[in-house]
């Protein structure tokens, strides 16, 4: 599998200082739920965009 996937989720979003409330993940590391407040919202998919470099995928 793919080591630090969560890691990489949750390190990302603490250092925008975004808090989650709930967590859940099936039976895959790379299948991961969580949710925060909405106010949160668009700077945990920042977060979470630039950690994962999502802009470089076409």
């Amino acid at each position: 599998g793919t080591v630090g996937v969560a890691s990489k989720v949750f390190g990302s979003i603490a250092k925008k200082k975004v808090n989650v409330t709930m967590i859940t993940q099936g039976s895959s590391e790379l299948n991961l739920a969580f949710v925060v407040k909405n106010s949160d919202c668009k700077l945990a998919v920042q977060a979470l965009h630039n950690e994962f470099e999502l802009a470089k995928i076409n």
